[in-house]
């Protein structure tokens, strides 16, 4: 399904224009510059002001540290004022490309989805690359689940169980996650959300042809080499798409971005889902760039998409 959007204004043109000047002159962000900054100013990656809008004011928030193989994690949770406890508890996994993002760095795009879908949303503030590469932040999220599923504070658990939402880095942990649990039997997870995932750590999806600022192939391939650590690009628990059971895997909503290089990694696995009897249901914002979700200031299609989240979570009560 595709769908026709615009952008508000002119300020998101600008900003790529000013990108791709900067990148022409050399001075373009880099992977390698990218994690020289402290590990604390890359955790407090989130959505500049001018971009993004306030949460929503009835949707609670609280913070917490829970245990984890390697040490305590820090988790966010979201509780709208009119909460459904039939509602699946969903875990949410930010992007920022495994070496930024913590729990503020998606804030409005959470506390949205839970007013909407009267859900309670719990963030993650995963171990980030280089200094845990890959499987150390999917272990953090592995955990969060874990504690999600069993934690008697929040009662009873929903018949509609777990549904979890991942954004771009975020996207191939929650999909990785799904992997995870399937080959050992777990079904607690009943959905998966996935904002234009990167699911085929190859990069072999022809729309890595599409020039934006930021995501050049070249760039994502250093990225990935500093995520991936010694894992073979093609391992099911690094790139999604080469799953070896995908029929053992929950039901999916994919969100991608049309001008975006991951766009057709969600295509792609849409169709590997379906083909497989897993009910996978595809949308694509025409016209979108790769973060659109950050900026709903900016781009009309983050609060259609919002609310496409939240149809399928709210779908999701019994």
């Amino acid at each position: 399904m595709k769908r026709n959007t615009k952008l508000k204004g002119r300020r998101l043109r600008l900003m790529y224009g000013i990108h791709r000047l900067v990148r022409s002159l050399g001075l373009g962000i880099t992977p390698e510059k990218a994690v020289s900054q402290p590990l604390a100013v890359r955790k407090a990656m989130r959505a500049p002001g001018w971009t993004t809008l306030a949460a929503p004011a009835d949707v609670r928030t609280t913070y917490e540290t829970i245990p984890g193989r390697a040490g305590p994690i820090a988790i966010k949770q979201y509780v709208p004022a009119n909460l459904n406890p039939r509602c699946p508890r969903v875990l949410f996994l930010h992007g920022g490309g495994w070496i930024h993002g913590g729990l503020e760095t998606l804030d409005y795009l959470c506390a949205a989805v839970s007013q909407q879908a009267r859900c309670l949303i719990v963030s993650v503030e995963y171990r980030l690359a280089p200094e845990t590469p890959f499987p150390g932040g999917l272990e953090d999220c592995d955990d969060a689940l874990g504690w999600l599923a069993g934690a008697e504070s929040l009662g009873a658990m929903p018949a509609a169980g777990i549904a979890v939402m991942g954004e771009s880095a975020g996207g191939n942990l929650a999909a990785a996650l799904c992997v995870l649990r399937a080959r050992r039997g777990d079904t607690v997870i009943r959905h998966q959300t996935l904002i234009y995932p990167a699911l085929d750590a190859t990069l072999a999806s022809e729309s890595w042809n599409i020039d934006q600022p930021g995501l050049e192939k070249d760039n994502a391939h250093r990225l990935m080499d500093l995520y991936r650590g010694a894992a073979e690009l093609t391992d099911p628990l690094l790139s999604p798409m080469f799953a070896e059971n995908l029929s053992a895997l929950p039901p999916a909503l994919i969100l991608t971005a049309d001008i975006d290089p991951l766009r057709d990694d969600g295509a792609r696995y849409a169709r590997k889902l379906a083909e497989a009897g897993v009910h996978a249901k595809y949308v694509n914002y025409e016209g979108m760039p790769h973060g659109f979700f950050f900026m709903p200031r900016i781009c009309a299609s983050a609060a259609d998409g919002i609310a496409e989240i939240a149809r399928a979570i709210a779908g999701l009560a019994r």
